[in-house]
């Protein structure tokens, strides 16, 4: 039987009955039936191999692309963390402020590029913030400078377990790049815990949904990406949480009273403290005519080690509390003095905060907590924790008006 011919593939000999077992006869007999098999298709590789001398060579070739100098890389990831109260929303804000302008941030230079920046925790105080950092843009560099590439996103992202909200992101970073044609180059989400949508913070699972959230949009964007993040109960161990988060960042930075730390760096020098200082800016009047205010930071030397303020740890029990107070003060605080020959603080009615403090025990509640039951465990909780807060002087109470206020020192 004439052979077929290779059309590609291998050729597999078939005997019958009657051929020889012998090895030489069947390669010479010329009775033996060849057929022609497909090799199976080889799926193509995602990876691929790159051997030393080209990788060390790519290493010389390819330039580094800072977002800013010795501090932040193009597609990396980093964690900004602190205590509540810190500024690490202030420190974030003035660095993600310096990348959209272009201007040098601590003498550094930056990468101008689009940022948008995600407020999960939204609110009117982001948008005072803003409105500070344009007033003290505009007054250094007059109001016919460069707009800022700067996008806004106020929504309470889920990253964890809402693949739907991690599309949308993407698809405004694009609509955003589209509108002002320029490439975005960071995205920032505040605050981690937001996006993490009621997930534990200490479980691998749930940590680790939200690290491939961040990379995926690091992938698909090649925007360099940033977790705001709190401090655990014991500010000295870090960021709370899973230590996955920290294993898969780049870049950590840590936020204190006064103080900015690289904390960790996965290619470049770490150790790096910057020293700041809010300031208050004023920045217009409301509809009644009441003066609006935020704040920006001031760059300052470094801190020595043992003069940087460290932030007493507040308890699990109290963050509710703390964090219902600087967001009620920031949004419906008003200017009072407190003394007689005293400065002036700005502090927030009791009813104010009490009244955010149950919407927060509320949303923790279970679907069949009797209501009853829920109120007297609102009331009992805020009274013991504002109790707890003026004992540990985080917090000040005076009488306005004959209503309690509340402010932090």
């Amino acid at each position: 039987m004439t052979p077929e011919p290779h059309k590609g593939g291998r050729i597999v000999a078939r005997f019958t009955p009657g051929d020889s077992a012998n090895g030489a006869e069947r390669e010479q007999s010329t009775h033996d039936e060849r057929i022609h098999v497909e090799e199976p298709a080889r799926p193509s590789r995602k990876m691929r191999l790159e051997w030393f001398i080209h990788a060390c060579a790519v290493a010389l070739s390819e330039p580094s692309n800072p977002l800013i100098a010795d501090t932040l890389d193009e597609g990396a990831l980093s964690v900004i963390y602190g205590e509540s109260n810190s500024g690490k929303t202030f420190v974030t804000l003035d660095m993600a402020m310096a990348v959209a302008t272009g201007e040098p941030w601590n003498g550094k230079a930056t990468k101008r590029g689009l940022v948008v920046y995600v407020a999960a925790e939204g609110g009117k105080r982001i948008m005072r913030r803003l409105a500070a950092l344009k007033k003290r843009y505009e007054a250094e560099h007059g109001e016919d400078a460069p707009t800022p590439l700067f996008a806004l996103v106020r929504f309470p992202i889920d990253l964890r377990s809402n693949d739907a909200n991690l599309k949308e992101l993407l698809a405004l970073v694009r609509d955003a790049e589209a509108e002002t044609g320029e490439k975005c180059v960071w995205v920032v989400v505040d605050t981690l815990s937001r996006a993490l949508a009621g997930g534990d913070e200490n479980s691998p699972v749930d940590m680790g949904r939200i690290v491939l959230a961040a990379d995926r949009i690091r992938a698909e964007t090649g925007t360099h990406f940033t977790y705001v993040h709190h401090t655990g109960k014991d500010a000295a161990r870090g960021a709370r949480g899973h230590s996955l988060l920290r294993a898969a960042t780049d870049t950590e930075i840590e936020v204190t009273i006064g103080a900015l730390k690289v904390t960790k760096q996965r290619d470049m020098e770490c150790g790096e403290t910057y020293g700041f200082k809010l300031t208050d800016v004023y920045i217009g009047d409301d509809p009644e005519g009441q003066p609006v205010r935020s704040a920006v930071v001031a760059w300052t030397d470094a801190p020595k080690a043992e003069s940087v303020t460290k932030i007493k740890t507040v308890p699990a029990s109290q963050r509710l509390l703390m964090d219902t107070i600087a967001a009620s003060i920031d949004e419906a605080g008003e200017m009072f003095r407190p003394f007689a020959d005293g400065p002036f603080v700005k502090a927030v009615a009791d009813g104010v905060v009490r009244e955010r403090y149950y919407a927060g025990i509320a949303e923790q509640a279970g679907p069949d907590e009797d209501e009853e039951k829920l109120a007297e465990r609102q009331r009992k909780s805020f009274n013991r924790s504002i109790a707890a807060a003026l004992a540990a002087k985080r917090l000040f109470a005076a009488s306005k008006n004959g209503e309690r206020v509340l402010w932090v020192p």
